[in-house]
């Protein structure tokens, strides 16, 4: 058995702590439906208390309905903002090179444009 110290999300009341216990693993960060009075709650994990602690303890544990573990979604997340970036920066790249590429045409046509590519270059090493 895991009892959970978990911050209410639904925030119903002035005291947003709950204590849960579940069967199932759970994790910090991870999300817990849990019955509140009337229906169903969602809470955060913010701590795992231990089981001497827990059962000691004068608090009152609600029993969970389903952890939800985050991680999965976490490294799905962190590796889709990474593929993001890198396109971003791929397409600034692409932008770059097309930019000299059409400065290097135009230059072999035009002593001045010339000139102004041979600046360029000598700016960007």
């Amino acid at each position: 058995m895991k009892y959970l110290v978990c911050n209410d999300l639904c925030d119903k009341y002035d005291e947003n702590t709950v204590y849960i216990s579940t069967d199932e693993d759970a994790e910090k960060n991870d999300l817990v439906v849990y019955m509140d009075y009337d229906g169903p709650s969602l809470a955060k994990v913010v701590n795992i208390m231990d089981e001497l602690s827990a059962i000691t303890s004068d608090k009152h544990f609600t029993e969970a309905v389903k952890v939800v573990s985050m991680k999965a979604y976490t490294e799905k997340r962190a590796k889709e903002i990474q593929k993001a970036k890198l396109v971003k920066l791929m397409k600034e790249q692409m932008e770059i090179q097309k930019l000299e590429d059409t400065l290097k045409k135009n230059s072999e046509c035009n002593e001045e444009m010339a000139k102004l590519f041979a600046q360029y270059k000598e700016l960007n090493g």
